[in-house]
């Protein structure tokens, strides 16, 4: 039996990349044969608003954008094969706060982002976690209080970062400070850091994700862990 899977909602072409080498390594652990099916960056290559595909930061402040988020990142599922598909993903951080409105909207079980990470850290007391700015809350309520996250000067920084990897259209600034929090934490006693973020998707084989002495992961490492239990369960 090969299993099917389709990945929609992640916001650029390397977040889909990311996670669908983390799958390959997943399923090729268990021996699972599987087709992997991906769509296009939402809301579109170049990361600007469009008509009916809104950016999150506009659907969060306006309730017909949203309602047009969800159709469209429905929409996107459709296009590869969601309804058919043995499991779909949404292989992003910043839209986990639509994850549940995309499921309704779909008509379809989606494999939980949020419920995955819980239970990856449920024996852990304590955990750094690099997130972007649209995700704080969900980070808060996803890790009840046991994740540390950027103060307000690594906030800062970060932002600065986006908008120096804008300039640049390469993440190098956003790992550069990656690292530095990373370092910081570790430091002060951090084993533990989950790499959450859109912009740097592919962070923990930088600089970044090899600091010493701590463990890191991402969500894309997770979500991929997750599909794959799951893919060999329906294969039981």
């Amino acid at each position: 039996m090969t299993i099917k899977i389709a990945a929609f909602g992640a916001l650029n072409p390397d977040s889909y990349d990311e996670f669908a080498s983390c799958l390959a390594r997943e399923m090729a652990k268990l021996g699972l044969g599987y087709d992997l099916a991906s769509a296009a960056p939402y809301p579109n290559a170049e990361a600007v608003s469009a008509p009916g595909r809104p950016l999150r930061a506009e659907a969060l402040q306006d309730p017909a954008k949203k309602q047009q988020l969800l159709a469209a990142v429905a929409a996107d599922a459709a296009a590869v094969g969601a309804a058919s598909a043995d499991i779909c993903v949404m292989p992003c951080m910043s839209m986990i706060g639509f994850h549940d409105d995309v499921e309704k909207t779909l008509g379809k079980n989606i494999l939980g982002l949020a419920a995955a990470l819980a239970q990856k850290y449920a024996g852990i007391e304590k955990l750094g976690v690099i997130h972007m700015r649209p995700a704080r809350q969900r980070i808060v309520e996803i890790f009840d209080g046991k994740a540390t996250v950027p103060d307000e000067a690594q906030a800062a920084a970060l932002l600065s970062a986006e908008d120096a990897a804008k300039a640049a259209k390469s993440p190098a600034p956003v790992e550069a400070v990656m690292q530095t929090i990373t370092e910081s934490w570790q430091r002060a006693g951090l084993e533990h850091i989950l790499f959450a973020r859109a912009d740097a998707p592919k962070a923990r084989h930088s600089a970044a994700g090899s600091v010493a002495r701590v463990k890191i992961l991402s969500h894309f490492d997770i979500l991929a862990e997750a599909a794959a239990k799951q893919a060999a369960l329906l294969q039981a």
